[in-house]
């Protein structure tokens, strides 16, 4: 049977999102606040000089301006269904017809577009800070969502019209439903509606699918078929709503991409992706990974062997496929490529892959298998699965770029390691708290040369 937290009751739910301890507390306005000083002032004032902001002029912006002529019937305008099936962006057209909808009716300014759009990413931080702070304390879940505030990918999608950014938002209110406790019928709904927005807005969240379908078969506390006919409703329309829109997707496009970027996005799978995540992972997991004690499961004899598994796995992931920096080949675009494109290789396979990947194999084993010992198996079986899904779509797009896995990765690492912590062990949460300061201020850095140093000085 796997264990899960008892569901609180609704009085308990009310307190700890509107009381003295939710929304109104400290945390959560400097946590708003902070959004707005690193956001704000960057669309107002900032210039386009980063890689988020090329995607906004010649990809989303095009697309959200076609539409907007295609609804209002402008002269000269595409019909819609035929604009659809074919425009310039790679994703889902969900995110430029809303962005559409404020355009047609006067709120079509770029600057305005831009203010409304960045509210995806507020909306993204509370929805992490709220589910961390189902376990922890809001200071702690603050200091946790900190490095994914100061991301360059964070910021960036925040304050140029990308679609990265809200759909990893509808991905943690996906997932948010999934953890902790085990979803009643209407929270596994509710987690099959968002997947389905995540979807329209990119195609490839459709991995949201296997943890909706695995919280399904796992933690009941009696057997599958003893279930109710509405319980087994919610359950399968929590499936069916995601496959009806990529369905819908597909039909539209012939394909699961526009015709426009088969070329650039699905010309093959990037194997190359499994090693460039687990070296990201030994980058950013090791902070929290040292700070929360998870490699001290590895004193026991029994456990050891999951850190074998985790080191042979990033071995293999690092050893099985070139991952030399190859633009050519889809092996470009990001901080970490540009190291890799310093550092030197053997057989067309980078040493720092080599390196980093077998250490985010451990910190993976060592994360997932803290969540075990900590009683939440039910939690790391659903975040385990959501890696696994995640990391398949990812692979089988052609581009392995570092925007890809980075945003979501700091959105759904700190969810993993807070499975393995101790709420009543406050010596472990203030070196957690150190480790994501550590964690902020590399974010930070990263962000002052790609995002404010660009939008600022290079004109």
């Amino acid at each position: 049977m796997i264990e899960s937290a008892p569901h609180p009751s609704p009085e308990q739910s009310a307190d700890a999102f509107f009381g003295r301890s939710g929304f109104a507390s400290r945390p959560f306005i400097i946590l708003v606040i902070a959004f707005l000083f690193l956001v704000f002032p960057v669309i107002v004032w900032g210039l386009d000089n980063t890689a988020q902001s090329y995607d906004q002029n010649h990809h989303h912006l095009v697309v959200i301006r076609q539409a907007t002529a295609s609804l209002t019937g402008a002269t000269d305008s595409t019909p819609i269904w035929t604009l659809l099936r074919d425009y310039p962006s790679a994703t889902s057209p969900g995110y430029h017809l809303f962005l559409a909808g404020f355009d047609a009716i006067g709120l079509g300014n770029v600057v305005t577009l831009r203010l409304i759009s960045s509210l995806f990413g507020l909306g993204l931080l509370i929805t992490v800070w709220s589910i961390l702070r189902r376990r922890i304390d809001d200071w702690t879940a603050l200091c946790f969502v900190a490095p994914l505030l100061c991301s360059p990918y964070f910021l960036s999608g925040s304050i140029w019209l990308t679609t990265d950014v809200p759909a990893i938002g509808f991905v943690t209110l996906a997932l948010g439903s999934l953890l902790f406790v085990e979803p009643s019928s209407a929270q596994r709904m509710r987690s099959g509606i968002f997947s389905a927005l995540a979807i329209l807005v990119r195609q490839p969240t459709v991995w949201l699918i296997a943890p909706i379908f695995l919280s399904g078969l796992i933690g009941r506390q009696r057997r599958m078929w003893d279930r109710s006919r509405n319980e087994w409703l919610c359950f399968l329309c929590s499936i069916a709503l995601p496959l009806i829109v990529l369905g819908w997707l597909i039909a539209l496009w012939g394909g699961i991409m526009p015709p426009a970027y088969r070329t650039l996005h699905n010309a093959g799978a990037n194997l190359a992706m499994p090693a460039f995540a687990l070296s990201l992972l030994a980058l950013w997991g090791l902070p929290w990974t040292i700070a929360s004690g998870a490699l001290s499961i590895f004193r026991s004899a029994s456990e050891m062997r999951w850190m074998i598994l985790g080191a042979v796995l990033g071995i293999l992931c690092a050893t099985l496929t070139p991952t030399t920096f190859d633009q050519s080949a889809g092996r470009w675009a990001g901080p970490l490529w540009g190291v890799v494109a310093l550092a030197p290789s053997i057989g067309q396979r980078s040493v720092i892959f080599l390196i980093l990947a077998p250490i985010g194999g451990i910190f993976l084993a060592a994360i997932l298998r803290s969540a075990v010992r900590n009683a939440q198996t039910y939690g790391a079986a659903v975040l385990g699965v959501s890696c696994a899904a995640m990391l398949g779509a990812l692979t089988v797009n052609t581009q392995c770029w570092e925007r890809y896995v980075d945003l979501p990765m700091l959105a759904l690492l700190p969810l993993m390691v807070v499975l393995g912590l101790r709420p009543t062990d406050h010596t472990q949460q203030r070196r957690v708290r150190i480790s994501c300061a550590v964690l902020t201020v590399a974010q930070l850095g990263l962000s002052l040369w790609m995002v404010y140093y660009r939008s600022t000085f290079m004109a």
